[in-house]
């Protein structure tokens, strides 16, 4: 079965347990990512997609089979990995520990963040921007820094990554890649492809040891 399609009236039956599909959550009627638990109704309202509940407890309508590289631009794809890495980074490294910023950051990521922090200061206070957690504040590159530093890699980061060296190389050429998108350049065929590539894998590692703690 090819799960890379968006859900139109030949694919709705086809939807089985374990897929990873993204539904149209029932309450809010956000687009949600997720892995079918159950299928509630195999009845598809016009073209709505069948009803299904998710492992992580959602429910709602599917509107895609495969992952969120059916229906985001090259920008969104790399907006969603930076929120799903800094989602995934804070989870592991704050565990027991509620200063793991000050006791699990290196400190050349502290300074570039702290000088970033205090030098836009004055402007952020007039325009009432609000202060963010300066995980929040870090570059995409940084994210992966992070993550490779030994002793986090040992400790959080092994287990969901399992290769350092292919997460680091898939990290070293989306680097530019993102910055293409966030200056709003053309993104040549072949390069998009990589993108949704690289997506797919590093999501997939996440999500993967995130099943793991729920099975």
């Amino acid at each position: 079965m090819n799960q890379n399609k968006s859900l139109d009236h030949r694919y709705r039956v086809n939807i089985e347990i374990g897929m990873r599909v993204v539904i149209e959550e029932e309450q809010t009627s956000d687009l949600i990512p997720c892995y079918v638990k159950n299928i509630v109704t195999n009845a598809a309202k016009h073209e709505s997609g069948i009803m299904v509940e998710c492992e992580n407890g959602s429910k709602g309508r599917v509107k895609y089979i495969g992952t969120e590289t059916q229906y985001l631009s090259s920008m969104e794809l790399f907006a969603n990995l930076e929120k799903q890495l800094r989602k995934t980074i804070v989870e592991e490294l704050s565990k027991n520990d509620p200063d793991w910023w000050e006791n699990k950051i290196g400190d050349t990521i502290k300074d570039i963040i702290n000088k970033k922090l205090s030098t836009g200061e004055e402007i952020r206070e007039k325009l009432q921007i609000p202060k963010y957690h300066p995980i929040d504040e870090t570059f995409f590159p940084q994210l992966f820094e992070i993550i490779q530093n030994k002793t986090n890699w040992n400790n959080y980061f092994e287990k969901i990554f399992i290769d350092k060296k292919s997460i680091i190389d898939k990290a070293s050429e989306l680097a530019p890649y993102r910055n293409l998108s966030a200056h709003n350049k053309d993104i040549p065929p072949h390069i998009g492809k990589k993108i949704k590539v690289y997506y797919d894998d590093i999501i997939h590692l996440i999500e993967e040891y995130q099943r793991s703690k729920i099975h």
